[in-house]
């Protein structure tokens, strides 16, 4: 899917089929399984820590209301949606899409989209850098390592927003500003499009 509207769009209908039913997360698993470069968001180290998530609160909804399992696939199904939009992101995409869904009132929706998507990057890349200051001095993520951990991905964050703020304020920005944004889709786009639609009908139909 080369066109970010479409790829958005798709994620989006296939997480909310995955969330209906069972049938629907099945269907939108074996979606998943036929996207490109599907594998390389289960790599991304946020995946364990997310995916432990659902196997922890899944334990505590069996255990309460009886439904765990069907938390566990449904949840599963869409945290995959979710790191592959993440890791098929290019820099600009929802900058574009909210622009072309909402003409000038989307500029800064869009602005801050990015933004936000930019900081999941930086903290991506801090905790790569963490792992490998740890491993040099082999010292174990532990508690008495934590605190200052955390403290550093506090402190860059906090740092990079003032940047941001300099930067555009240096730059004039107010609020909103122009784009003429391009999409350039094929038919690849709209059949990847229907599926997805149709995988939502079914979802509803074989509501569980």
């Amino acid at each position: 899917m080369q066109d970010p509207r479409v790829r958005i769009f798709v994620i989006i209908a296939l997480s909310v089929a995955a969330f209906i039913s069972l049938a629907g997360a099945a269907l939108a698993f074996l979606y998943w399984i036929c996207l490109p470069g599907r594998y390389q968001c289960v790599k991304r180290p946020a995946a364990i820590i997310f995916f432990l998530m659902i196997v922890v609160i899944s334990f505590i909804t069996e255990f309460t209301t009886g439904n765990g399992l069907s938390y566990f696939i449904r949840m599963t199904v869409i945290l995959l949606l979710a790191l592959y939009a993440y890791t098929a992101y290019i820099p600009g995409e929802f900058f574009r899409v909210m622009v072309w869904l909402f003409g000038e009132r989307g500029f800064d929706p869009g602005l801050i989209a990015e933004m936000s998507m930019k900081a999941l990057n930086d903290l991506e890349d801090d905790s790569s850098n963490i792992r490998i200051a740890l491993r040099q001095k082999q010292a174990p993520l532990g508690f008495s390592t934590l605190t200052p951990v955390i403290g550093m991905f506090v402190l860059n964050q906090i740092r990079r927003a003032y940047d941001q703020a300099d930067l555009l304020a240096v730059r004039g920005y107010r609020n909103g500003g122009t784009l003429c944004p391009e999409f350039h889709p094929d038919i690849r786009d709209y059949i990847c499009g229907i599926m997805a639609i149709c995988i939502v009908i079914l979802a509803i139909l074989y509501r569980s």
